[in-house]
């Protein structure tokens, strides 16, 4: 039988039809809360978001509106929603309900917030552990969360806690017992009589001095106190892979003299090496640290031109292992740069640097006469110019009086004006005759120094000392002039 070309296309027409009434339909999103719709429909539909928002859109029309409820996620365990009611106290924005500054004791440490301040910080600056932050929200419970505190807020920061221990020495020579705590007016009836300590506590004869002593009032008792956070000028890698200059070149006693693994160029941290001095003639007891050095060229004086000595530069650090007889066996603990076979070893010296308190920095300051002053001679990787964190070598030792932990400023000569360099021009335009106007020039030929700087020292040699800048306003470059502060 012969079909016509329109009896095909009748059946599929028909399986058309079909498929577009059966086939899949696009999954709508739930309206969940806490965005659970839009996992669902990426689990149900494998599209994501974009997708099946599209598909709901076409079957649905369109629910743009609703894409922000459905983007919203659950608060983390333990956490809460930040106020939503602010109100205008005084000067700033809070939620709460503060109590005025001036109401506070005039004794009383107070600290206002600051943006970036929170309970746990505070905590860590007031009493040495973040774990006692309830000590503070203790005594500001106006704030009805802890989680959410607000700049300008006051905050009545407590005493540091007397820490008691636990352990009470046994016999004659025990510690006498704690006084009775002091009982409230308003918690004590009538009817009731004091209650007396027994005679086995009283209290000694001689007074006991407080765990601290006692402040004084400031004269504003009530200005803004912020605790200022220490911040540590010098770490124990700056002196590990800094250097020195030595006045003469001198071979050190001991060097690497092999490694572990032959093929491997370059040594780094964690590499087993063999040093060439033993028991028999060495300082080589396990745990003993050495400073791998390496001579890095002469250094010159930038304004005598005179030899200063060789600089040496440190690439890290050797730990010893185990001792031999005539060798050693040791490992890299520490490596700041490339280190090879055949480099010397130094004994290393760390000296802790303990800082009490910054000298105030003032960039309009005046030197103080009659210090040692001196040069910066050398920079460390030869760069051109240094700034804040740059180390450095200058031209003054413990000879001079330095030690580690000492401040330096940094300076400039004031030269007067016409020593500067000018423009000068002269030349003829337009019919008039234009040239650079004259310069006065005057009588006073002496100006204060320009304070640039501030650097601490790291450690001393005879005549030399290497320091790290903490504070430059501007470049620092060899030939610079120090001062100690």
């Amino acid at each position: 039988m012969i079909r016509s070309s329109k009896s095909f296309l009748l059946p599929a027409g028909a399986l058309l039809l079909a498929w577009g009434v059966l086939g899949p339909q696009p999954v709508l999103a739930q309206e969940t809360e806490g965005g659970a719709g839009e996992e669902q429909a990426i689990e149900e539909t494998g599209e994501p978001q974009e997708t099946a928002e599209a598909g709901a859109t076409a079957a649905a029309g369109s629910r743009s509106s609703d894409r922000g409820r459905r983007e919203r996620r659950p608060l983390l365990p333990g956490s809460t929603p930040p106020p939503t009611e602010l109100k205008w106290v005084r000067d700033h924005w809070t939620p709460w309900s503060p109590p005025d500054p001036e109401s506070f004791p005039p004794d009383a440490v107070l600290h206002i917030i600051v943006p970036g301040d929170t309970l746990w910080d505070l905590a860590e600056l007031a009493f040495g552990d973040p774990y006692l932050w309830p000590q503070i929200w203790n005594q500001n419970r106006y704030i009805l969360d802890s989680h959410w505190i607000y700049p300008g807020d006051p905050l009545l920061v407590p005493r540091r806690p007397t820490v008691v221990t636990e352990v009470v020495p046994r016999g004659p020579e025990a510690a006498p017992p704690m006084a009775p705590a002091p009982i409230r007016e308003d918690e004590v009836e009538d009817e009731v009589e004091p209650i007396q300590a027994p005679l086995a506590a009283a209290a000694p004869a001689t007074p006991v001095a407080p765990d601290y002593p006692p402040e004084r009032p400031p004269d504003d008792a009530h200005a803004p106190r912020v605790a200022q956070k220490p911040v540590p000028l010098a770490y124990e890698v700056d002196i590990r892979c800094s250097g020195y200059i030595a006045r003469k070149e001198k071979k050190p006693d001991y060097f690497i003299a092999n490694q572990e693994e032959e093929s491997k160029v370059g040594l780094t941290q964690g590499d087993i090496i063999y040093l060439n001095r033993g028991r028999n003639n060495g300082h080589v007891e396990p745990g003993t640290e050495y400073s791998i050095v390496v001579r890095d060229g002469e250094v010159y004086h930038p304004i005598t031109n005179k030899r200063l000595g060789v600089y040496y530069k440190r690439l890290g650090t050797v730990t010893m292992i185990m001792a031999h007889e005539d060798t050693a066996i040791a490992r890299i603990s520490m490596a700041c740069d490339e280190i090879r076979t055949g480099y010397d070893l130094v004994p290393l010296q760390v000296t802790p640097i303990t800082v009490t308190e910054i000298p105030p920095f003032d960039r309009l300051d005046v030197l103080q006469s009659g210090k040692p002053t001196g040069y910066v001679v050398h920079t460390m990787d030869y760069v051109k110019v240094a700034g804040t964190g740059y180390i450095v070598e200058i031209d003054l030792g413990y000879e001079d009086g330095l030690k580690a932990g000492d401040f330096l400023t940094i300076f400039l000569p004031n030269r007067p004006y016409d020593k500067f360099a000018q423009l000068r021009y002269e030349f003829d335009w337009g019919g008039y005759r234009v040239e650079s106007p004259a310069q006065r020039k005057a009588k006073i030929r002496e100006y204060p120094p320009k304070i640039i700087g501030q650097m601490i020292v790291l450690t001393t040699e005879k005549r030399t000392s290497t320091v790290k800048i903490i504070r430059a306003i501007r470049e620092i470059e060899i030939g610079d002039m120090v001062e100690v502060h």
